[in-house]
């Protein structure tokens, strides 16, 4: 089913997370997870007179949080502009959902996007081998580790403050006997769920309680419901799934909790050994999987990350342009100084303070590997 719905030009309040662009179409598909999966398509404005290259954005929210219905408000002014198409996805969400679940699905939203969005914007509108992958936080990890995945490869990947190393984190597999691991004396939880109550829901693996969609931090403190179904042009309600899983994924982040992480996102509880568990986490990191395959190949990249980031360490986007740089990959290092994460929200046109230095030379990078010719 597709939709035209354009969403209320409202005034932002401060902390309001993105608006949805207007002009977009909505569908969905089954996986072969048997999982509804959705899609929100966005063509060139202005429109193109011939095949044009699709940007593809992943969604970040800690794999536990965010919604597709909403893209970074750079792409659509950066991209969108400059005759690319742009479209968005969805994926299941932990705890239901494993980490290795939420990569099959992204995957194969690429390999339906390919299939079907010549028929959704145009024989001769779309040219389905030049696409590009975008992705911030956990989309920006799930990015990194797709393109090592595609046939045909993306033309270019932008990872947005990404991890891309799991091992690299202090504590996170350093226990043999997979012993909890919490910062020391934390302070118990104060919101609408107790902390019990959130630790129950961080081991649920039923999957009738899964969702695809969720909130990406504490929306419904800023947003009414009404005014959040006009922002992303949804009927998006602030029930009480939507309210745990959002507390679960702030609580997560805020306490720094690598348990929630180990656990929740990456099902720790499956795994026999030490051994299989630090073999998962290399398997999912996409620094080791390009490290460890001395012949892979790899999209040229761009990263983009602050350097005051203290969810995902700007090492990480060091780290891994290093070791592309080392293998000939093209690489771009876009890095703001003092920023913290999610500092690339501000960037909601061509005319804030920032944008010729940090957005302008991305968009520049992905023309050249694309070639496409940039048209502002």
């Amino acid at each position: 089913m597709a939709s035209t719905a354009t969403p209320v030009d409202l005034n932002l309040p401060l902390g309001a997370p993105p608006g949805a662009p207007p002009g977009f179409t909505d569908h969905t598909f089954v996986s072969e997870n048997d999982v509804k999966l959705s899609v929100r398509v966005w063509p060139a404005d202005p429109p193109v007179g011939e095949p044009a290259p699709f940007v593809i954005w992943t969604h970040g929210g800690g794999w536990l949080g965010g919604a597709h219905f909403a893209p970074l408000p750079w792409l659509s002014p950066g991209f969108r502009a400059r005759g690319y198409h742009l479209v968005s996805h969805n994926y299941r969400l932990a705890p239901q959902a494993r980490i290795d679940d939420q990569l099959s699905d992204c995957l194969e939203s690429v390999s339906w996007l390919r299939s079907n969005l010549p028929s959704l914007l145009g024989e001769d509108k779309v040219d389905v081998d030049r696409y590009v992958l975008v992705g911030e936080s956990a989309g920006g990890h799930l990015v990194t580790l797709m393109a090592a995945h595609l046939s045909p490869p993306p033309k270019a990947v932008v990872d947005v403050y990404g991890l891309v190393d799991f091992l690299s984190i202090p504590h996170f597999c350093d226990s043999v006997q997979f012993e909890p691991w919490k910062p020391d004396n934390p302070a118990p939880w104060k919101g609408e769920f107790t902390d019990a109550e959130l630790d129950a829901f961080l081991e649920d693996r039923n999957p009738e309680n899964l969702l695809t969609d969720a909130l990406a931090w504490n929306e419904q403190e800023v947003l009414t419901e009404q005014q959040i179904q006009q922002y992303w042009a949804t009927d998006f309600k602030y029930n009480r799934r939507i309210r745990l899983q959002a507390e679960l994924h702030m609580r997560r982040s805020l306490n720094s909790d690598m348990e929630g992480l180990r656990k929740g996102v990456m099902h720790r509880e499956k795994f026999k050994t030490q051994e299989d568990f630090v073999a998962f986490l290399e398997d999912m990191s996409p620094y080791r999987v390009f490290m460890k395959d001395q012949k892979r190949t790899y999209p040229p990249t761009a990263f983009m990350h602050g350097s005051g980031d203290e969810a995902v360490h700007i090492d990480q986007s060091y780290r891994m342009a290093e070791l592309l740089k080392s293998r000939g990959v093209p690489v771009l290092e876009c890095y703001e100084e003092g920023e913290p994460h999610v500092y690339d929200l501000k960037y909601i046109n061509r005319n804030i303070n920032g944008w010729e230095t940090y957005v302008q030379p991305v968009l520049d990078f992905v023309d050249s590997h694309v070639g496409h010719g940039s048209k502002g």
